[in-house]
């Protein structure tokens, strides 16, 4: 039975190719009866925990670099790779992804992040990602870069694609698998999304799985601020490391004016952005938090530990942010490997 069922996950994540037939893919995939029998809270098919989000560096939408693992920390990561062209696949999967995320509430939405990853990166380049990400939600990351490197991503996702033909000029057809990838905070494998699966069921899902899969980082709230998936990473010098982490305010508009930790000398917040060809990194004293959600994360804002204390990974630490209308807010953060 293990291994029957083992092969019939393969058999479906290799079995649906997007726009012009099958591509080339393979899978190495461990048994999924190694899951606790019993009915599923899911609807869709679970994924292996040994699955794991690819470990790669791409280029976002607006130009910044993007370790796909470590931004994964702490989010539900749907994946899915495609191409701005495609015809059919791609644009339903992406209207059915929107959908879902109207249907979560504003706490499990920042707890949410959808990735398309591109199979076309002559063609799609960050402007045209933006622009066509855009068109159903604006919080969806878009990924370009070396097609080698996004071949690598897709064979650990088990997703196959295929290069565009080769000389191929205008209007031509890529070839990519068409499933949603789902995996867990931690990073492991959680569900796989069919093509068409709809909006409702993906929201269903993310619920079930949010409540079986707490946040990286311990939830705290005060009020109407609630924070998420707080951590920090492994100092790679005895100066500085950063953190992440992730408010929804579902009140009205605050102020964060600072952060402090008993595992630094300081805390303070800062913001990288582009300048011209290269990135600046800026000292912010106080950042707005309006209704919705305030992301802090690598290559963005983000706070900075200041001569951080001996920090190991799988360590936990306490993180006190102040606002000016909820007060002061505690969260445990979960310490980090550097990935990148």
């Amino acid at each position: 039975m293990r291994a029957f069922l083992a092969l019939g996950l393969a058999g479906v994540l290799l079995g649906t190719a997007a726009c012009s037939g099958s591509g080339s893919g393979h899978s190495d995939a461990p048994a999924a009866a190694e899951r606790p029998a019993g009915k599923s809270p899911y609807k869709s098919t679970r994924l292996p925990a040994a699955y794991k989000i690819p470990d790669v560096r791409l280029t976002d939408q607006d130009g910044r670099p993007y370790d796909l693992a470590a931004r994964g920390q702490g989010k539900i990561t749907m994946l899915f790779f495609g191409y701005t062209h495609c015809p059919d696949i791609c644009p339903t999967t992406m209207a059915d992804a929107a959908g879902a995320m109207s249907l979560l509430s504003p706490a499990e939405k920042a707890r949410t992040r959808v990735v398309f990853v591109t199979a076309d990166p002559a063609r799609d380049k960050p402007d045209v990602l933006k622009e066509f990400l855009g068109k159903f939600d604006t919080s969806f990351v878009g990924l370009t870069g070396p097609y080698a490197e996004i071949r690598k991503a897709a064979a650990d996702a088990k997703t196959p694609i295929s290069p565009p033909p080769a000389g191929a000029k205008g209007d031509y057809a890529v070839q990519h698998g068409s499933n949603v990838m789902v995996y867990g905070p931690d990073g492991s494998g959680a569900l796989m999304f069919p093509y068409q699966f709809g909006s409702a069921e993906m929201a269903h899902d993310l619920k079930a799985l949010m409540a079986a899969a707490p946040s990286a980082g311990s939830a705290a709230t005060a009020g109407s601020i609630r924070v998420d998936g707080a951590r920090v990473r492994v100092p790679s010098s005895p100066d500085v490391t950063a953190g992440y982490l992730t408010i929804t305010n579902t009140g009205q508009p605050d102020t964060l004016t600072g952060a402090d930790s008993p595992a630094a000398g300081s805390v303070e917040m800062h913001r990288m952005s582009m300048n011209g060809n290269g990135m600046k990194m800026e000292q912010v004293r106080t950042v707005p938090v309006g209704k919705g959600t305030v992301e802090f994360a690598q290559g963005g804002l983000h706070l900075m530990l200041m001569k951080p204390r001996d920090l190991k990974a799988g360590q936990s630490v306490e993180l006190t942010l102040h606002f000016a209308r909820a007060g002061d807010v505690k969260v445990t953060a979960r310490v980090v490997p550097v990935t990148g």
